[in-house]
């Protein structure tokens, strides 16, 4: 087993470099709040800062998050437009694919109703976006 029982961590070739960073960096935050609590003139100089910033920060984190999103939609229509993205089978309409393989474990789904759909391993169900067809 690994550091804290997670089997990857430690055993990676970074594990011990990636470890002593998390106390480096743990310890200064610690410092420097140990700092803003016990001297006024850094409480005084931040609190100044922040009333000055407070704006553009505020204006900057909005604007990387709806950017954030933005190319997350963007990439998300591509691969469904060419046909790589993680849903497997044809595709029906603009954003219906059809599955016709359990996306989990690349095994064949079997019908167990109409409009309804079962993997026989991880045993998920999924529903048909496929027409209704008379048997």
């Amino acid at each position: 087993m690994g550091f804290l029982g997670l089997p990857g961590i430690i055993a990676s070739k970074y594990g011990v470099l990636i470890v002593g960073q998390l106390v480096v960096n743990v310890s200064l935050a610690l410092w420097l709040y140990n700092e803003y609590v016990h001297n006024p003139f850094m409480q005084d100089y931040l609190s100044n800062t922040w009333s000055a910033i407070w704006p553009l920060v505020t204006i900057v984190g909005v604007a990387a998050i709806g950017a954030g999103a933005f190319g997350a939609y963007r990439m998300r229509r591509e691969l469904v437009a060419t046909g790589k993205s993680n849903n497997i089978g044809i595709e029906v309409g603009a954003n219906l694919t059809t599955l016709d393989i359990c996306p989990f474990c690349d095994l064949p789904l079997k019908s167990i109703s109409e409009g309804r759909l079962q993997c026989r391993n991880c045993r998920r169900y999924f529903k048909s976006s496929l027409p209704k067809v008379p048997a």
